[in-house]
C-alpha cells in the first residue's frame, strides 16, 4: 500500500507540462483579408433603444456612443469584442448593447469588435479572439520593407498596448489609407484622412499566411 502511494506520488511530480497550443494562421490573400476588412466597415445597423443599456458593465457607467434608431455604418466598437456582421446583428436583437469602451472593460452584455480583434478576424482568427496588440506578434511578423513606400493592402500597423490598423492603400500624397475598428469614431472604419505623424510609434507587420495577389 505504501510502495503504491509512492509511486503515483512520482508520476504526478513527473508528468511533463503540455504543450503550448499553437497558433492557427489560415492562408488569406490580400483581396480576402481587404474584402473582409470592407464588409466590416459597411456593415449596415439600427440602434435600438435596448442596445443603447448594458446592465452588466459596473467598472464605469455605461453611456453609449449612439442615439436611438440611429442609422449607422461599421460595426460598434467593443473592447474585447471580435463579433462577424451576423453575431453583431444576433446580439442587438437580443437586446445586447452596441459597443463598450475600455473604461467598460470586457463585458458579456455588449456586442461589437475592437482594433486587434478587427485584425485579427481579417487575417482569419475567428471565432476566438486570442491576440492583443501586445501578442499579435505571433502571427505576424515585422517586415523590412520601406514601410512609407512598399506597404501593400492586407498589412498592419501596430503600437503594441495602444492601437493596430489594417493598411490599405496609399494617398496621392504618400499618406496611409487605413481600415480599423476606431475607439474614438465608435466603430470601424475606413480612414482617409490620417498622416503618418500619426503612426510616429507604430511598426508594420506582416501577417505570416498572407498569399500574395496573382
Amino acid at each position: 500500500m505504501r510502495t503504491f502511494f509512492l509511486l503515483c506520488c512520482v508520476a504526478v511530480i513527473f508528468t511533463p507540462p503540455s504543450s503550448p497550443r499553437q497558433p492557427q494562421m489560415p492562408a488569406r490573400t490580400r483581396d480576402e483579408i481587404m474584402a473582409i476588412a470592407e464588409r466590416l466597415a459597411q456593415h449596415r445597423w439600427i440602434c435600438r433603444e435596448a442596445n443603447r443599456r448594458a446592465p452588466c458593465v459596473t467598472a464605469a457607467v455605461y453611456e453609449s456612443d449612439w442615439s436611438a434608431n440611429d442609422t449607422v455604418t461599421g460595426i460598434a466598437y467593443d473592447w474585447g469584442g471580435m463579433d462577424d456582421p451576423d453575431d453583431f446583428d444576433r446580439k442587438l436583437a437580443q437586446g445586447q448593447a452596441a459597443g463598450s469602451h475600455s473604461r467598460h472593460g470586457i463585458t458579456n452584455c455588449t456586442a461589437g469588435i475592437d482594433c486587434s480583434g478587427f485584425v485579427s478576424y481579417c487575417w482569419g482568427q475567428r471565432p476566438t479572439h486570442d491576440y492583443s496588440t501586445s501578442t499579435i506578434r505571433a502571427i505576424a511578423g515585422r517586415p523590412k520593407y520601406n514601410w512609407y513606400t512598399k506597404m501593400k493592402p492586407g498589412d498592419a500597423l501596430n503600437k503594441p498596448g495602444d492601437h493596430i490598423v489594417l493598411f490599405a492603400g496609399y494617398r496621392a500624397d504618400g499618406n496611409p489609407i487605413v481600415y480599423e475598428a476606431s475607439g474614438s469614431a465608435g466603430r470601424v472604419i475606413r480612414n482617409d484622412w490620417s498622416t503618418w505623424s500619426r503612426f510616429k510609434n507604430y511598426y508594420p507587420l506582416l501577417y505570416k499566411s498572407v498569399v500574395e495577389n496573382r
